[in-house]
């Protein structure tokens, strides 16, 4: 990397942002060039040329300048409450920086700068005034409220009393925290302040942080940085508030707003609940900060894993192209164990600085490093040999996965974090530059309409969102026909697997061996055709406990061959399904909305504008379902029960603990010391009532899932198409009433409008060769 080329692209991006918000200003003085709001009439979300909008805009490209100034890259880290964030951070950092608590942790954005030296984390909230103000207004609410009232609307823990004790005393937030439990006191405080803003009915200050300088930062040595020669630029983690913590749905909009400000995002996702409702609103969140901005994955919890779920390549697979429909490369997804990670990390740290763990009386963390580390049978004199723990933690280290995350994306980002912050910069001049020179070229065209023209297009766009709004509910029943037509096929395929599985079982009991696939199997070769057992046999008799424990295994792993077989065909009988659906409803919505589409465009086209309107893409990620684990969990080998006495020890009860089962199928059994029986007739009939009751089941997943995603995707596209008409009738109405101005006037705005259009077409070629210069520094190798 070359050090002057480095300072001459800052220099040159610093010149084009400076131009670009001076270009803002000069729009803003423009008369009638910032649209109202509510010119229409009509609730739409903010416009990008609205005085909010523009606001916003300057905002924005406010911080993209301030990040190249400090040369700072900001990783934004995302997920949900329940996804490990605060963990997943302090397994990036190697340090306890944020406090963990089964409730949600993120009420305001919270920055953790590398500091190199700084051994323990200091807080900074210079901007409290808002909080103190906030303090008390809730003061004087709280002279209205009893504790026994306040309890029954919030639960009142220990963190919650000191809280209200604080309130009431007009105890201060400090402007410093030095070390973790002061640090975790005041984030833990400012998350409760939120719930019990909420209570009180007092409007907690979220706006007034909206701003990236006015959120608190942390400042931290991160463990895996130290040592390192010093990177171009400054590293800072932003943790991010997930959707609807807190039980504030506003948060979505803040998310929305920091993931645009960040220069990368890393996203947090939960392993187990990766096609939850709250993971699907963290995917849209970061898939609409669009390609201008590295994304990252890390998808904790792989600790879970168990041998039917899904693998490394599997996970990487589903979230890159199911899920985020390419917007994360494989390559950039990474399974990890943040808890894993945590605390081998500080483990680690421990032993580097002391020489021996605490107390696990005293720090419950150590409890779980030891069961984690050395196994559920640990002991305290365990925790004695400091070279054993030493070696422990490595290996834990090493089981997290975390190694690959940390020098794929946390080194690289420490080395070029000034790259980063330029990239980010031309990605976000790029986008202003495109957006602003549509919209002039929009309204330069208004100017040449007759103002009969623009009222008739006006008149006709209000009627066509009238149109939409009644035609809503049609095209929702169109969908939900297809919705239901694809669920009858759903569950035709998930009866006929049944009866499959279920001739397969009866034919395995019946004939002792595995019935054949009529197609090569490799999974099936090691028992191809082998009997287990002799034809028609009702019961098992064994003299010996190592034949009947053999017997019980090699039962057991033909069953699971037979149930894999039958995930195996179900899997690829759905596979092709549900893609199908998402293609008919996308159709659907075309057709139906396309005569909209059109005439809109004819009317503006024929009126002397040249438009690009299309309809939104109908988005249906969760559409796809895990069959595999779906199926596993219905009907896995563990469930399968063997016929065994009510025993705690012997070869019975090793058997009935194998199999989940206490005395299935043997109350009657006569046992001696020299036999062994297994019921095969029982067997079979519990795996058939188990295959059935499997259908129900999944149909009733699939069905849930579908539905929910549908109705969520049904709403997005609505939302977005109704935004757009509403932006092109704001605009409409603004070069109308342009039109009514004198002819002076009017030729006065079109050479203002004419040299804003000049000058952001050469901001926008300027910031195009930025970008191009940057990304040819970003493919040549690291010194």
């Amino acid at each position: 990397m070359h050090t002057q080329t480095v300072f001459e692209l800052n220099q040159e991006a610093e010149r084009l942002l400076q131009l670009a918000l001076q270009h803002l200003q000069a729009l803003q003085n423009v008369p009638f060039a910032a649209l109202h709001q509510d010119s229409s009439g009509a609730s739409v979300l903010p416009l990008h040329f609205s005085q909010q909008g523009i606001e916003d805009q300057q905002e924005t490209l406010q911080n993209e300048l301030r990040k190249i100034t400090r040369q700072e890259m900001v990783l934004a880290i995302v997920g949900t409450m329940k996804a490990g964030k605060s963990t997943t951070i302090n397994a990036i950092v190697g340090k306890e920086v944020l406090p963990n608590r089964n409730r949600p942790m993120t009420a305001l954005p919270t920055l953790i700068r590398h500091t190199p030296g700084q051994k323990q984390p200091v807080l900074h909230f210079p901007h409290v005034a808002p909080i103190e103000a906030l303090m008390g207004e809730l003061q004087q609410q709280l002279q209205h409220f009893s504790r026994d009232l306040l309890a029954q609307h919030v639960e009142l823990d220990r963190d919650m009393a000191a809280l209200l004790e604080r309130i009431e005393q007009g105890t201060h937030f400090e402007k410093h925290y030095l070390g973790s439990q002061p640090i975790f006191h005041c984030l833990k405080s400012l998350n409760d302040l939120v719930r019990l803003s909420k209570v009180l009915g007092v409007a907690f200050p979220f706006s007034a942080y909206a701003a990236i300088d006015h959120v608190p930062f942390i400042e931290v040595e991160f463990i895996h940085l130290a040592g390192l020669a010093q990177g171009h630029g400054q590293l800072t983690l932003l943790d991010t508030p997930g959707p609807n913590e807190a039980g504030q749905p506003h948060l979505q909009q803040m998310l929305s707003e920091q993931l645009a400000r960040a220069s990368a995002v890393l996203a947090v996702m939960d392993y187990t609940q990766l096609k939850s409702v709250s993971d699907e609103e963290v995917r849209r969140a970061i898939s609409a900060v669009g390609n201008g901005v590295p994304l990252y994955a890390l998808v904790n919890k792989f600790d879970q894993k168990d041998r039917n779920s899904d693998d490394e390549d599997q996970v990487r697979a589903l979230i890159s192209g199911t899920l985020m429909k390419g917007d994360i490369q494989p390559e950039h997804i990474f399974p990890v164990s943040s808890m894993w990670g945590y605390l081998a990390n500080r483990a680690r740290d421990e032993l580097a600085q002391r020489g021996r763990l605490p107390d696990p009386a005293e720090q419950r963390w150590v409890q779980d490093f030891a069961e984690a580390a050395l196994g559920r049978r640990w002991r305290n004199a365990d925790l004695a040999d400091s070279a054993a723990l030493r070696q422990a933690a490595d290996l834990l280290w090493e089981d997290s996965l975390f190694e690959q995350p940390v020098t794929t994306i946390l080194h690289a980002a420490h080395a070029s974090a000034s790259l980063y912050a330029l990239r980010s910069a031309s990605h976000k001049l790029l986008n202003y530059a495109q957006r602003t020179r549509d919209y002039l070229a929009f309204r330069c065209q208004g100017l040449n309409v007759a103002s009969e023209a623009l009222a008739h297009n006006i008149a006709g766009l209000e009627h066509d969102r009238q149109m939409l709004a009644h035609s809503q509910q049609g095209i929702e029943e169109a969908v939900q026909q297809e919705v239901v037509r694809t669920l009858e096929t759903v569950a035709a395929c998930v009866n006929n697997q049944q009866l499959h599985l279920s001739r397969d079982v009866e034919f395995y009991f019946s004939e002792g061996m595995l019935p054949q696939t009529g197609r090569p199997d490799p999974l099936e070769m090691p028992q191809a055709r082998r009997r287990d057992f002799i034809p028609y046999s009702s019961r098992l008799t064994m003299e010996n406990e190592d034949d009947a424990r053999l017997m019980m295994q090699a039962i057991r792993s033909a069953c699971e061959l037979i149930l894999h077989r039958g995930q195996e065909r179900l899997s690829r009988e759905l596979a092709g399904l549900l893609p199908a659906l998402e293609g008919n409803l996308s159709r659907i919505l075309h057709d139906a909305l396309a005569p909209v589409q059109q005439r809109v465009s004819d009317g503006l086209q024929d009126a002397g504008f040249r438009t690009r309107i299309v309809l939104p893409a109908f988005q249906a990620a969760a559409l796809h379902l895990d069959v595999q684990q779906l199926f596993h969990n219905a009907v896995a080998p563990q469930d399968i029960p063997v016929a065994t006495p009510r025993r705690a020890g012997g070869m019975r009860g090793t058997m009935a603990r194998w199999l989940n089962s206490s005395d299935w199928g043997w109350e009657d059994a006569v046992a001696t010391r020299t036999h062994y029986f297994i019921d095969l007739d029982n067997l079979k009939q519990s795996l058939l009532a188990h295959i059935n009751q499997f259908g129900d089941r999944l149909n009733y997943a699939v069905t849930t899932q579908i539905n929910g995603s549908v109705g969520a995707g049904l709403t997005t596209f609505f939302a977005d198409f109704t935004r757009v008409l509403g932006d092109i009738d704001a605009t409409l109405r603004q070069s109308l009433a342009a039109r009514q101005q004198s002819e002076a006037q009017l030729q006065t705005l079109e050479r203002q409008l004419q040299r804003c259009t000049a000058s952001i077409a050469w901001l926008q070629e300027d910031a195009r060769l930025l970008r191009d210069d940057i990304q040819t520094l970003f493919a040549e190798p690291l010194p």
